[in-house]
Protein backbone atom coordinates (compact mmCIF):
# COMPACT_ATOMS: atom_id res chain seq x y z
CA UNK A 1 0.00 0.00 0.00
CA UNK A 2 3.00 2.43 0.59
CA UNK A 3 3.60 1.88 -3.04
CA UNK A 4 0.58 3.20 -4.35
CA UNK A 5 0.27 6.06 -1.47
CA UNK A 6 4.00 7.39 -3.15
CA UNK A 7 3.03 6.60 -6.74
CA UNK A 8 -0.30 8.47 -6.77
CA UNK A 9 -2.72 5.93 -7.36
CA UNK A 10 -6.37 5.75 -6.21
CA UNK A 11 -7.21 4.09 -3.07
CA UNK A 12 -9.95 1.58 -3.53
CA UNK A 13 -12.06 -0.31 -6.17
CA UNK A 14 -12.46 2.36 -9.15
CA UNK A 15 -14.79 1.90 -11.50
CA UNK A 16 -12.47 0.53 -14.74
CA UNK A 17 -10.07 -0.34 -12.88
CA UNK A 18 -8.22 -3.76 -13.35
CA UNK A 19 -8.92 -4.64 -9.50
CA UNK A 20 -8.83 -8.58 -8.87
CA UNK A 21 -12.52 -10.21 -9.09
CA UNK A 22 -13.97 -13.68 -9.17
CA UNK A 23 -17.62 -14.33 -10.44
CA UNK A 24 -19.63 -17.64 -9.90
CA UNK A 25 -22.93 -19.27 -9.10
CA UNK A 26 -23.17 -21.00 -5.87
CA UNK A 27 -26.29 -23.50 -4.72
CA UNK A 28 -27.70 -21.50 -1.95
CA UNK A 29 -30.28 -18.53 -1.88
CA UNK A 30 -29.03 -15.13 -1.64
CA UNK A 31 -29.90 -14.69 2.38
CA UNK A 32 -27.48 -17.01 2.72
CA UNK A 33 -24.60 -16.11 0.88
CA UNK A 34 -25.25 -12.54 2.18
CA UNK A 35 -24.73 -13.77 5.68
CA UNK A 36 -21.87 -15.88 5.00
CA UNK A 37 -20.00 -12.96 3.09
CA UNK A 38 -20.65 -10.10 5.89
CA UNK A 39 -19.62 -12.60 8.37
CA UNK A 40 -16.60 -13.08 6.70
CA UNK A 41 -16.01 -9.92 5.94
CA UNK A 42 -16.52 -8.82 9.48
CA UNK A 43 -13.95 -11.31 11.15
CA UNK A 44 -11.34 -10.85 8.58
CA UNK A 45 -11.17 -8.29 6.51
CA UNK A 46 -11.88 -5.52 9.03
CA UNK A 47 -7.87 -4.77 9.93
CA UNK A 48 -7.53 -3.91 13.68
CA UNK A 49 -10.74 -2.08 14.00
CA UNK A 50 -9.69 0.56 11.78
CA UNK A 51 -12.34 -0.39 8.35
CA UNK A 52 -16.23 -1.10 8.46
CA UNK A 53 -18.27 -3.09 6.65
CA UNK A 54 -21.63 -1.76 5.21
CA UNK A 55 -23.74 -4.29 4.12
CA UNK A 56 -27.59 -3.73 2.24
CA UNK A 57 -30.15 -6.72 1.12
CA UNK A 58 -32.55 -5.57 -1.04
CA UNK A 59 -35.47 -8.41 -1.18
CA UNK A 60 -37.28 -6.93 -3.19
CA UNK A 61 -34.42 -7.49 -6.35
CA UNK A 62 -33.14 -10.58 -4.48
CA UNK A 63 -29.89 -8.54 -4.38
CA UNK A 64 -27.25 -7.91 -1.35
CA UNK A 65 -23.73 -6.16 -1.11
CA UNK A 66 -21.10 -6.21 1.65
CA UNK A 67 -18.22 -3.41 1.13
CA UNK A 68 -15.25 -2.66 3.55
CA UNK A 69 -14.54 0.74 3.39
CA UNK A 70 -11.84 2.72 4.53
CA UNK A 71 -11.39 4.68 7.65
CA UNK A 72 -12.66 7.82 6.09
CA UNK A 73 -15.94 6.04 4.62
CA UNK A 74 -14.98 6.51 0.86
CA UNK A 75 -12.43 3.71 -0.27
CA UNK A 76 -14.20 0.65 -0.86
CA UNK A 77 -11.43 -2.43 -0.82
CA UNK A 78 -13.35 -5.53 -0.73
CA UNK A 79 -16.82 -6.03 -2.22
CA UNK A 80 -19.49 -8.97 -2.86
CA UNK A 81 -22.46 -8.32 -4.97
CA UNK A 82 -24.41 -10.72 -5.17
CA UNK A 83 -27.83 -11.72 -7.12
CA UNK A 84 -30.56 -14.72 -6.91
CA UNK A 85 -30.99 -16.66 -9.83
CA UNK A 86 -33.30 -18.56 -8.52
CA UNK A 87 -34.68 -19.27 -5.12
CA UNK A 88 -31.74 -22.06 -4.77
CA UNK A 89 -28.81 -20.14 -6.54
CA UNK A 90 -27.04 -17.06 -6.17
CA UNK A 91 -24.37 -15.15 -8.45
CA UNK A 92 -22.10 -13.99 -6.49
CA UNK A 93 -19.01 -11.05 -7.63
CA UNK A 94 -16.51 -10.50 -5.14
CA UNK A 95 -13.68 -8.07 -5.87
CA UNK A 96 -10.57 -7.13 -4.18
CA UNK A 97 -8.28 -3.52 -4.10
CA UNK A 98 -5.58 -5.52 -5.16
CA UNK A 99 -3.37 -4.81 -2.54
CA UNK A 100 -1.85 -6.47 0.60
CA UNK A 101 -4.15 -7.37 2.61
CA UNK A 102 -6.82 -6.82 -0.09
CA UNK A 103 -5.25 -8.19 -2.56
CA UNK A 104 -5.63 -12.04 -4.49
CA UNK A 105 -5.17 -13.96 -1.24
CA UNK A 106 -8.32 -12.17 0.68
CA UNK A 107 -10.57 -12.83 -2.83
CA UNK A 108 -9.92 -16.57 -2.78
CA UNK A 109 -10.63 -16.75 0.66
CA UNK A 110 -13.63 -14.74 0.44
CA UNK A 111 -14.63 -17.12 -2.21
CA UNK A 112 -13.96 -19.74 -0.41
CA UNK A 113 -16.20 -18.26 3.28
CA UNK A 114 -19.22 -18.43 0.60
CA UNK A 115 -18.59 -21.89 -1.10
CA UNK A 116 -17.40 -23.94 2.36
CA UNK A 117 -20.27 -22.30 4.67
CA UNK A 118 -17.80 -20.98 7.06
CA UNK A 119 -15.53 -17.57 7.67
CA UNK A 120 -12.07 -18.43 5.71
CA UNK A 121 -9.25 -15.60 6.68
CA UNK A 122 -6.42 -16.92 4.53
CA UNK A 123 -6.93 -19.83 1.98
CA UNK A 124 -3.67 -21.78 0.71
CA UNK A 125 -3.79 -22.89 -3.29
Amino acid sequence: MAVCLLSGCAIGIQPGDNSPSVSYTVPRDYRTVFLRAQNQANECLRGKDQYTVRAKVDPVTQSAQVDVVGPFGKSVVARTALRATDARHTHVVQTVWGYSPWDVNALHAMRESVRLDTSVCFAYK
